[in-house]
Formats: structure tokens, sequence, C-alpha cells
């Protein structure tokens, strides 16, 4: 696995997207690791289900700003011997998502909802250059199909229901080392984002989870070899006995993106594609 230190560019901004770049000004920062400012805000915002209070946001912007401005002059391509091994460089792009995502909301005041696409293409500052949200995904993506592992890109944490929920705590290596199996079957077992929408009659897969789709289906191909396998299929094959269990229910759906821009707060109410009606967090 690559997961190389490498300085993201700012993901292309559609027509009509553009938005001024974030500032943040490290002026005097020391470049370190150190998440513990991410460990606090998280603590502080996150509600028991990874969805995060807007209020208690706002009452952390200094205590997430500090942090971000460590993250601005650190990183597998600023200070590669911060980030040694494979797992630390996966660790250092998901917390650097899960922080960014929360800073964005901020600045958008946490409405209901955002502009997706002004969301993740907004650029910011981050390991000693400038990317976005879109740009740190590409990443975790390519290197999903590099290994074949679609965790990889699946499991990334942001603040709207179409990408896992909000981490309890930071992320570390030795997660990594542990394995995906958990995060990926909560995914898979979590309502709000991983939809089965039975009216449509569709099986809404959360957008790094749809995105490599083509990773699942090549790695159910290697496993059981050339067959006609659906994604639902294929994703039971890597699904966990509870997970698979739930999917039982849509044999037979096709699958379609769940790209909801609704973010995390709790006790907005989420309007799915597609389908009628509305479903209460």
């Amino acid at each position: 696995m690559i997961l190389a230190g490498v300085l993201l560019a700012g993901a292309a901004t559609a027509a009509g997207c553009a938005q001024p770049p974030v500032e943040i000004v490290p002026v005097g920062v020391q470049p370190s690791a150190d998440v513990s400012d991410l460990a606090a805000v998280l603590s502080a915002v996150r509600t028991g289900d990874g969805r995060f209070d807007p209020r208690k946001l706002a009452d952390c912007a200094g205590r997430l700003e500090a942090q971000l401005a460590r993250m601005v002059v650190s990183g597998p391509t600023a200070t590669p011997h911060l980030y040694p091994t494979y797992g630390s460089r996966w660790a250092y792009w998901y917390n650097a998502r899960a922080a960014w995502s929360l800073k964005l909301a901020l600045l958008a005041r946490c409405p209901s909802t955002v502009d997706g696409r002004r969301f993740r293409a907004r650029r910011f500052p981050l390991d000693g250059g400038q990317t976005s949200l879109d740009a740190i995904d590409a990443l975790l993506l390519a290197d999903a199909r590099r290994t074949g592992d679609v965790r990889l890109a699946a499991c990334v944490p942001g603040v709207t229901f179409a990408y896992a929920a909000l981490p309890e705590r930071p992320f570390t290596a030795e997660d990594f080392s542990r394995g995906l199996d958990g995060p990926f079957n909560e995914l898979l077992l979590d309502g709000r984002r991983t939809v089965l929408d039975v009216e449509a009659r569709r099986l809404r897969l959360p957008e790094m989870l749809w995105q490599g789709r083509d990773v699942v289906l090549a790695a159910y191909a290697a496993r059981y070899g050339p067959a006609d396998a659906t994604v639902v299929t294929a994703l039971r094959s890597a699904a966990g006995p509870e997970a698979r269990r739930r999917l039982a229910d849509a044999i037979g759906y096709p699958a379609a993106a769940h790209r909801t821009e609704t973010l995390t707060i709790p006790g907005r109410a989420i309007y799915y594609p597609g389908k009628l009606g509305r479903v209460e967090p």
C-alpha cells in the first residue's frame, strides 16, 4: 500500500463554484503530529451517533484553528519523518478530512444543508500546500484502487450523511493496523448513510463507497472468478454477518449514489433523492 506523501493540488473547481481559499497563517507554529486539539474538539462536539452540535463547534473554534494550523506545517509531504508508516499517513488524511470538514461547516455557519460541490471544492492550506476535500478524497480513492481495498476510501469521515460518521477521537496508525472491518461494517449498517430505498428499489451508497464500486466488483471477481455480479452481491461478500443480513433486503436492487448534502446536525430531516417523504434523524 502506498498513500505516499504528496503535495495535493486543489481539485478542479466546477464552473461557477469558485470560492476564495480559506486562510490560516501558522505564525510560530512548529511541525508536530500532535492531534490533541482535534481530540478535544471531537470530544466536545460529537454526538453519540457521529453527528455534531454546531453550537459546541462554535465554542471550540479556537482549538480547531490551532489544530489546523499545526496541520498546515505538518504532513506526509511537509514533514515525512513525522509520518514514516502507511498507517500514520492514512491516519493523517482521515484526521485532516475530519478537521477541515468541521472547519468548513463552521464557515458555512452550519445551515441544514450545504452546496456539496462548493463545500468539497473549496481550497485550504494543508501539508505545506493547498488542497481541498475533493483532493483528499481523490488521494484515498486512488489508493483504494491500487490496493483493491475499497474500505480505505469508503470509511473516510465527514460532516454530511454522504460520508462516514465523525470519529469519537482522532485516528492513529494503530487503528489502521487493527483493521477496517469494524468501520466498514458500521457504515453498511448505518441507515442514514447506506440507505435501503424501498420505494425507489435502490441501495443508495455513501459517496466514497459509490465511487469505489469498481473496486468492490473487481475484488469479488478476483475471489470468485469472472461473473456478472451486482454491486449488492459483491458488497455482501465483503460484509460481516450483520451487515450481510441487512444487505439481503437489497438483493435485486441496483446501487445508486446517496449524494445528500445534509449536514449531520441532530434534529434535521434528511430528504433522499428519488424518494417521497422523509426520514427523521
